[in-house]
């Protein structure tokens, strides 16, 4: 049952396995572009907002400039058995430095890649979590905070389903996210640590134009924004709980948090199922990837997708939302490998 909604403004053989199997090909190039912020604040009201900050970058006129055009924020179900807060904040984006200086080259695939950085909390693409107090968010909750694409409930239907237009989540394999994979200049860098950060997790939310492409063309005028992603997570609804202070969920829930990003160019053009898209038909995928461009499509465990002739498909079977690669007590979006 839906609750509060705020808004602002080759099947068989050619499923290609997802978890680094032997003879894959070489991973895609990654070229980073600087780091930023959004941040997501009033989550709990009706004038919830998001805004964008660049962070340290090392080069003169980096990083991507983008603009905030809408915040959504729906709860759906109840507290305590299954209640889940659904958040997106969707921004234009120029294809220029952050500090507005136009790419000269046009760019395909931007992706903002989740990236950790010293202070996150709990080893996530999260920092600064507060609730309505202003208090940190209690211990474990910056790990149940999932990336999704932008979801909506659609009481025909009875669940939440995409947003048309909001589909923006793109999953990659740990191998594409190694330091090897990122490139400057056409060389590899050494360590994430080159990159200004922790660690970088297999996911991110990829730039697309209104009408579905993944070009933004060079030399955009001022106030040109070609551009457009949606930055979409999940998040419990915290139960009501005597034996928690305060009592109240709806106390406890996070109010406030940011979320890290690596700007990167990615060298190869796919779309993403998400788990809330397994009981679609598969042309909601399909359509998807002919305004893309898309060569292929990432599937994730569960997926009953049958269109492999028309649109090649790999199972990403692990999708990291916490701790670096490996470590014991890493949390997952799915983590079903072999």
């Amino acid at each position: 049952m839906p609750g509060r909604r705020a808004r602002w403004a080759l099947a068989g053989a050619l499923l290609l396995a997802g978890c680094a199997p032997s003879g894959a090909p070489t991973p895609p190039a990654l070229a980073p572009l600087g780091l930023l912020e959004i941040s997501f604040d009033g989550l709990g009201s009706t004038q919830a907002h998001s805004q964008v900050r660049p962070l340290a970058l090392e080069e003169s006129g980096a990083g991507l400039e983008l603009s905030p055009l809408s915040v959504s924020v729906t709860d759906v179900g109840t507290r305590g058995s299954g209640g889940t807060r659904y958040i997106t904040a969707t921004y234009r984006v120029r294809n220029a430095a952050s500090n507005g200086t136009p790419s000269g080259t046009a760019r395909t695939n931007l992706t903002l890649l989740a990236a950790g950085v010293s202070d996150n909390v709990d080893g996530t693409a999260l920092r600064a979590m507060t609730v309505f107090s202003g208090a940190p968010a209690p211990a474990g909750v910056a790990r149940s905070v999932l990336p999704t694409h932008a979801l909506d409930y659609q009481p025909a239907a009875e669940q939440v389903r995409p947003v048309a237009g909001g589909e923006d989540l793109q999953v990659f394999l740990e191998s594409e996210v190694a330091p090897g994979s990122f490139t400057r200049g056409g060389v590899p860098v050494s360590s994430y640590s080159d990159l200004g950060v922790t660690t970088v997790f297999p996911y991110g939310y990829v730039v697309r134009t209104p009408a579905g492409g993944r070009t933004l063309s060079a030399n955009p005028a001022a106030g040109q924004y070609d551009g457009r992603v949606a930055i979409s997570v999940r998040v419990p609804l915290q139960p009501n709980d005597n034996a928690q202070t305060p009592v109240a969920g709806s106390a406890r829930d996070p109010w406030a948090f940011r979320m890290t990003f690596l700007v990167v160019t990615d060298s190869a053009t796919r779309v993403t199922q998400t788990l809330e898209e397994q009981s679609l038909p598969d042309s909601q995928v399909l359509t998807r990837a002919a305004a893309a461009g898309a060569t292929g499509v990432n599937v994730l465990p569960g997926n009953a997708y049958a269109s492999g002739g028309t649109l090649p498909a790999r199972r990403v079977c692990q999708v990291r939302t916490a701790d670096a690669a490996g470590a014991p007590g890493a949390t997952y979006l799915v983590n079903s490998c072999p």
